[in-house]
């Protein structure tokens, strides 16, 4: 494995500090009383209601949940929430999947704006962030987050680090943490330190090193299935006990500064990430990948008039990754640009209130390389939106709009073509709303009609993809991707038995993805997909809770549940979508103490046999895993210890909606260790 580009820490400091004295200037006039900054519980809502106030469904991970949770990637740590699963490209490259929707119907923020890498261009390509350091995750599911993008209807995933403090530590503050994974190998350690300096303001600085080795499985890499009608040359040995070049090493630092006053705040933060792995789809290839991300948020509450606070966030990211084979360096992908978001939330009218925005977008993309299979592209957006609601009685009522204008331009290119400009102007609604059947339970509905304008990659794709082992070709006429959906809830908030159980509905008039044209690429020997648009129906149900046992010993007893399913189908050919994910039904026993909690975890993933054109199925598998938890020192600060048995059975577990789940099955029976501190 080559080693890892190393943090210029002198560039960090001195990029962060710039905004020392912005911050100062810009707010140190406000003259209003103290006022605290209102708690925003959740990504979905720009008012920031409670979580069971919510009309979308939200899932959430912090503190002691998310530590036992942690792994390298971000879809690893989501994907088995409920209507969550993830596209595991081995243990260095996942993405979130929800609902069935992947790539660009998902959203993946950081703080609030987008991550502008190339993790939605490729499965192989890992999501550009730490996640050692990440302090929450917030996911939304289905119609909720419209006022993301029309690119966001199948969710949300926002990664909170932190990194720009909200308000003024108490002195010095931090934590560190290191762990050791024994499936993967892993090795880590991470840390963060606060402190509250002069006049309001406050400094965050955090740092991480991983380095995990090739994963151990339970048997072969090789499926069965695909061992039998596939067997490999006669003296070849199948891959077993190793995932071969599955190995990384990655580290990273932050800075961030920010002033915090009576009436708001500002400050920045500057991040480098880097990481060097192993892509097993190929023994000889790794991906060196480098970003680095600059951040600025601001806030300011009773701004004027009838604005009860705007709210701003801008981040600028300059991603680059080259595929090596061995020490030959191949395609490098190249991703440039920002995102600006800005939100205002108004004061009651009438029976309204809510926020309204713009969000700006403008990035390059290039592959360049002999493998690369798109030419150099510009993406520029630009969005406005509102969300309002209202209550009657036991009524709650939400109301989003949501219009964008999106560029997708391509540069003239001898092996892609002459160059072309599309624009898009797409228009997205939804409505939903709460109905309180009792003191504690409601009803939750909502409906959403979106409209998506295609990916540069969905235009001008024309060569061969190794990650999926296709020949990708785009279709640069394609028009917008129209969708209408439907979600259907019950919740109860309180008493022994919490929890939902809700449907949903996804119905589009032109999903746009890859299909066979039944070719084989004479030179590359792959064979040819095109990028086209269908008509696609998805159906899913989704239930979860929590019941209170009663006590056993010193502390209290809990048992959660939870199942998922869904089913999508191409309404044209009538066949099954290509990686939809099989029923899943898990529970866990949670027993919490003073300073001892242990959770023991089931997980039964089903069989899969709905499969498309050229897709194997999958056998189900069941997942046990162990949990144990020793906080010895009950203060605020103090250590706390944890070990993590993982796939206890020892199960051969492959994830269906994977394109690599007949080479890459997920891990042996492992054991996770940790040691996590706070002052």
């Amino acid at each position: 494995m080559s080693t890892v580009r190393k943090i210029h820490w002198r560039h960090i400091l001195v990029d962060a500090l710039c905004v020392v004295p912005l911050a100062a200037s810009v707010i140190a006039n406000a003259q209003e009383p103290a006022r605290a900054l209102p708690p925003v519980a959740v990504t979905a809502n720009p008012l920031g209601s409670e979580l069971h106030d919510m009309i979308p469904p939200v899932s959430v991970l912090g503190g002691q949940a998310l530590m036992l949770r942690m792994q390298p990637t971000l879809g690893e740590i989501v994907g088995t929430l409920v209507g969550v699963s993830s596209s595991y490209y081995g243990p260095n490259a996942s993405r979130p999947v929800i609902r069935g929707f992947d790539g660009d119907r998902i959203r993946v923020l950081q703080n609030g704006v987008g991550l502008i890498d190339a993790s939605a261009t490729s499965v192989d390509h890992a999501v550009a962030l730490d996640t050692l350091t990440t302090r929450r995750v917030e996911v939304v599911r289905g119609p909720g987050t419209l006022l993301y993008g029309p690119n966001a209807l199948g969710g949300v995933v926002n990664v909170i680090d932190g990194r720009i403090p909200t308000e003024a530590p108490a002195g010095l503050s931090g934590g560190a943490e290191i762990r050791h994974a024994s499936a993967p190998g892993e090795r880590s350690a991470s840390g963060a330190v606060d402190l509250a300096l002069d006049n309001g303001l406050a400094l965050h600085v955090d740092g991480f090193r991983r380095k995990t080795s090739d994963l151990r499985i339970p048997g072969h890499a090789r499926s069965a299935r695909l061992r039998e009608i596939d067997p490999l040359p006669p003296g070849d040995e199948e891959a077993r006990s190793r995932l071969t070049n599955s190995a990384s090493d990655s580290d990273g630092a932050a800075v961030g500064v920010a002033w915090t006053g009576p009436r708001g705040g500002l400050g920045a933060s500057v991040a480098r990430y880097a990481t060097d792995y192993g892509t097993v789809a190929e023994e000889d290839v790794t991906i060196r990948m480098k970003q680095t991300r600059t951040d600025v948020a601001a806030d300011w509450l009773s701004p004027f008039g009838a604005l009860r606070s705007i709210k701003a966030r801008f981040g600028h990211s300059d991603y680059e990754h080259t595929e090596y084979e061995g020490d030959e360096a191949g395609t490098v992908f190249r991703s440039r640009g920002y995102e600006l978001r800005v939100d205002a939330a108004h004061a009651r009218i009438g029976p309204f209130e809510g926020a309204f925005g713009v969000q700006a977008l403008d990035f390059d993309f290039s592959a360049l390389g002999a493998e690369g299979f798109l030419p150099r592209t510009a993406t520029k957006g630009f969005a406005a939106f509102l969300y309002e609601e209202a209550r009657f009685d036991r009524w709650k009522l939400g109301l989003g709009l949501r219009y964008d204008r999106v560029r997708v331009s391509a540069d003239d290119d001898e092996r892609f073509g002459p160059g072309l400009v599309r624009t898009f102007n797409a228009g997205s609604a939804s409505i939903g709303g709460t109905y309180e059947v009792g003191k504690h339970t409601a009803i939750v509905a909502s409906v959403v009609a979106s409209r998506r304008p295609p990916t540069y990659q969905e235009l001008y794709a024309d060569g061969p993809h190794v990650a999926t082992g296709l020949i990708e070709i785009g279709d640069r006429s394609l028009g917008l991707e129209k969708a209408v959906g439907v979600d259907l809830a019950a919740r109860r908030k309180a008493g022994p038995l919490t929890g939902s159980v809700g449907v949903y509905w996804n119905r589009f008039r032109n999903y746009i993805t890859l299909f066979p044209t039944g070719e084989i690429d004479p030179d590359e020997g792959l064979p040819v997909y095109a990028y086209r648009g269908t008509r696609a129906t998805f159906v899913g149900i989704e239930a979860e809770g929590k019941l209170s046992v009663g006590r056993l010993g010193a502390g209290d007893l809990e048992l959660e549940m939870r199942a998922d399913g869904l089913r999508a189908k191409d309404d044209d050919s009538g066949r099954p979508l290509p990686r939809i994910a099989p029923w899943r039904l898990g529970g866990a026993l949670v027993w919490s103490a003073d300073r001892w909690s242990a959770r023991l975890d089931v997980l039964r993933v089903q069989r899969q046999n709905r499969v498309a054109e050229d897709e194997l199925p999958t056998d189900g598998y069941t997942m046990v895993d162990l949990s144990l938890v020793w906080r010895l020192d009950a203060g605020r600060g103090g250590l706390v210890a944890f070990i993590r048995g993982t796939n206890l059975l020892d199960e051969e577990a492959r994830n269906h909606v994977s394109f690599l789940k007949d080479v890459a099955p997920l891990g042996e029976r492992g054991v996770t260790v940790g040691l996590r501190g706070s002052f």
